[in-house]
This record gives C-alpha cells, structure tokens and sequence, in this order.
C-alpha cells in the first residue's frame, strides 16, 4: 500500500474465523458497549483487520489476538511451503501479526493489537497510558522498544510505529466469564440486563456480528455492509426507563405470559432487520393520529391490532408484528 494515498486494503481472510462466541467477538462487543455514544460512532467487522473503530476524525485498526504476546510473536514471519502452477514446491513467506496490523491505514490511523498478555520483560519496555481514546488505558512502545521493532519492520511501515499500542483485554478466555464481564459492563452504563436481557444483547450482537463478517467487499461504498453504528447500537442497548415503556404497553394487551415472552425475544430482532417495518408502521400511526378524533378512548389493544392488520400481509409472524407495533408506539411517543 502507498503511503500519503487513500488506498485502502480489503482483508476478508477472516471472515469465515468468527462462529460463535469467541474472545475476538466479546472484544469487539466490549468496545461497543464503551464507545457508542460517541459522535459519528462506527464500527466495522472484518474489514482492513480483526475490528475498525471510527468516530468523528479518529480511526483505529485493531488485530485481536486471544494468546499472550511478546515482540518477538508479533513480529515472527511464518515460512509456508505451497506448490506453483506446474507442482514445483516454493516457500513463501507470510507477514508477521504486526506488519498485517500496519499495513492498513496511514500514518494518520491508531494501530492496536488487542492481546491476553505481554510477555514479563517485553513489558517493562512499555509505558502506560490512561485513558486511551477508545481502551480504559494501553500500552505504548518506549524508545528501546521501538528500536527493536523498527530494526525488524519493513521500511514503508517504519513511521506507522508512532501510533502503535497494545491493550491488554479484561475479557477472560472462560467464554461464560467473558458473559458476565460484559453484562456487568452493560449494566454499569444503565443497560436493563434483568430477566436475561443482558445475555440476549450479546445474543444478538454475536448474530450480527456473524452476519457482517461473512460479507465479503470490494470497495470503499461496499464496506459499510460491515458497521454497525451507534444509532443501531443505540437502539439495542435499551435503558430500563425504555424497556419498562415496552413491558408496560405489552402488558396491557392481555397477551398469556408464552406469548408474551415470544414478543419480547423478537423486540431485540427490530435493529438488525426490521427497521423498514417500524419506520412504516410510525408514519401509519401518524396518519390514525390526524385522522382519529376519539383518541383517548382507543385502548392500546386497539392501536396494535390496527397496525397488524395494516402489516400482516407483510410479515406473517404476530409476534414479530406485535413486538414492531409496540416499539413503533414507544418511538413515536418519543418523537411527538
């Protein structure tokens, strides 16, 4: 890649790593859940690396990396012997986890390798740093510790060490005590995790996190396919005041409680593909606003089953359609 260009790698290797539950995914999710209220959030799956974290004019690319590391790890090429198109065997030489984190971006772009450890010496070669821009603190190379790396590094990612950190994760590789970590954290920002709520955000998260990372792009308009954005995540991570809004109008509809729990395992589904629907079924309710003199006396059983009827044709799942219609009441209640 040319320094100064904007010309921008597409790596799709990894799109077929993530399957489940993974410490890659719970880091990604971690930087969500700390970052999202930020101007202009996004983030972005697979992409030039492991996770890209934009907002307003700060990017930073970020290879995630489950084992503990030292320099000598990130910097190892590997060697793979492979076969020419006349089966004559060469060897091959791979880069090394550093150079493939550096080598998207320029020299404007953050750089970070997310690690379960550093390697005891190596670490004493690296200040602290609190707070990072998007990490509660990082780690930065100290003059030695760069002249040990640079004399390694090719020369056109040289400048690039500047803006090169580790962070040592708080995520445990116990996937269940990764879970809690990350409910926990949900529930410090003032996220309703009750009544497992929190475990169906990470739920629904790995499922979206899944399907971006399958999608493989060509260029710099198709990328977006592989963000999730603060509006989305906005929506997902619901305060209680929200939810209870939510239960308070699902309960009122006289549903038995198998049905109602249905509607509520579909409200987290609205954000990842049924927007269109909601958006819809808001500006119907505007048209039944304008157009419904006696207001006050239509039960909230009334107004759902009106919007049902509008949108069954569309979707012929109720739950589905009963879980939008109320999101949609909630919503527009917000925006009047």
């Amino acid at each position: 890649m040319d320094e100064g260009k904007d010309v921008i790698t597409f790596d799709n290797g990894g799109a077929e790593a993530i399957k489940g539950f993974n410490f890659q995914k719970a880091n990604l999710i971690l930087l969500a859940i700390n970052n999202y209220k930020k101007s202009e959030f996004k983030l972005y799956i697979e992409a030039e690396d492991d996770i890209v974290v934009k907002y307003q004019n700060y990017r930073a690319i970020i290879q995630v990396k489950k084992q503990k590391h030292t320099f000598k790890s990130i910097t190892k090429q590997e060697k793979r012997v492979k076969k020419d198109s006349e089966g004559m065997k060469f060897t091959e030489t791979l880069p090394s986890i550093l150079e493939k984190n550096l080598k998207s971006g320029t020299e404007e772009d953050v750089f970070k390798i997310f690690v379960k450890d550093i390697g005891g010496t190596d670490k004493k070669e690296l200040n602290l740093k609190k707070p990072g821009s998007i990490c509660s603190e990082l780690y930065e190379l100290n003059p030695e510790a760069k002249k040990k790396i640079i004399n390694v590094l090719p020369e056109e990612l040289v400048n690039k060490i500047e803006n090169f950190y580790f962070f040592i994760s708080p995520i445990h590789e116990n996937l269940k005590e990764a879970e809690k970590y990350l409910i926990g954290s949900l529930n410090e920002i003032g996220v309703s995790v009750d009544d497992n709520r929190g475990r169906a955000i990470l739920a629904e998260l790995s499922l979206t996190i899944d399907q971006k990372a399958q999608e493989i792009i060509h260029d710099e308009l198709h990328k977006e396919i592989k963000s999730m954005d603060g509006v989305y995540l906005s929506k997902l991570f619901v305060s209680s005041k929200a939810l209870n809004e939510f239960d308070n109008i699902l309960d009122s509809l006289e549903y038995n409680a198998l049905f109602r729990k249905l509607v509520k395992s579909e409200r987290l589904k609205i954000e990842l593909n049924k927007t269109s629907l909601k958006e819809d079924m808001k500006k119907t309710l505007i048209e039944y606003l304008e157009q419904n003199v006696n207001l006050e006396n239509d039960s909230n059983k009334k107004i759902v089953d009106y919007l049902i009827d509008r949108y069954k044709k569309d979707d012929s799942n109720i739950s589905s359609l009963v879980s939008v219609a109320i999101e949609s009441i909630c919503e527009l209640g917000d925006e009047l």
